[in-house]
């Protein structure tokens, strides 16, 4: 099988790729120092705030700065991307007019799709593992308690199937409606709402119907502190199995624009 559409994706996400990539290692030097100098007086801080605010950012190793780290800042760069992403990977392709030449060459539709998602995948996959080794050479280099980087590891682990899954469901919208637009914000809107229903629902003592937020799949283990959790992966893969299905049935039986 041709890998042409898959080395052409690698190819054309060089650029950002190396620029998130350099964005989330200062930022994971910067937060883990921040951590490490001002432990002790961001913590007296965080216990005065109320739950409201502080259920936000579950605290783990590291404290309230690492959290945020890992609950607001990577998942922000890492779903920004997927989405993006994902969303241009079959809408972008018929807005810009190119799919009619991308289409005639000697490759079948659902080739086609399945290498422009490996290419999301993959590079989607560097980005998050650059990002993990930051945050374990900045842990190690400022001797963070707890943050050790098997759990590290763990906790990217679970950040990138849940930034995949946002993607597939951008690449899915994309797929049915030929919208870039439309797929990006349908991505993206999900991922809030996500992160919001996880963060409110137990504040409003609704615990249980967080679980329906893939978000919990991904913070729910506390997986910087407890390593991976497979019952959770497992579940944000099969939600993105069953997003990547959808995408292949509508790229396969919808006409092409461009």
């Amino acid at each position: 099988m041709s890998t042409d559409v898959l080395t052409r994706e690698l190819n054309d996400r060089r650029t950002p790729i190396a620029a998130i990539s350099a964005v989330l290692v200062v930022f994971a030097f910067f937060v883990v120092g921040i951590s490490s100098g001002l432990q002790s007086t961001i913590s007296d801080l965080t216990d005065a705030m109320p739950e409201a605010v502080t259920a936000f950012i579950p605290v783990g190793p590291g404290g309230y700065v690492v959290g945020e780290l890992f609950n607001l800042m990577a998942p922000l760069a890492l779903i920004a991307y997927a989405v993006m992403t994902g969303a241009a990977l079959i809408a972008g392709e018929e807005q810009a007019g190119t799919m009619a030449v991308l289409s005639a060459q000697p490759v079948s539709r659902r080739s086609m799709l399945a290498q422009k998602a490996l290419g999301l995948a993959v590079t989607l996959a560097a980005i998050t593992l650059v990002f993990a080794v930051a945050v374990a050479l900045s842990a190690a280099f400022f001797d963070i308690e707890g943050l050790t980087a098997t759990n590290i590891a763990a906790a990217c682990l679970h950040l990138y199937l849940l930034a995949l899954l946002f993607g597939a469901v951008a690449l899915a919208t994309g797929s049915l409606t030929g919208n870039p637009g439309l797929a990006s914000g349908v991505g993206g809107g999900l991922a809030v709402a996500a992160w919001v229903a996880n963060s409110m629902l137990p504040v409003a003592d609704l615990d249980d119907w967080a679980r329906i937020s893939p978000w919990h799949y991904y913070v729910g283990s506390e997986p910087l502190a407890n390593g991976l959790d497979a019952t959770h992966l497992l579940v944000l893969a099969l939600l993105t199995a069953l997003a990547l299905v959808v995408a292949f049935v509508s790229f396969d039986r919808r006409d092409l624009k461009g």
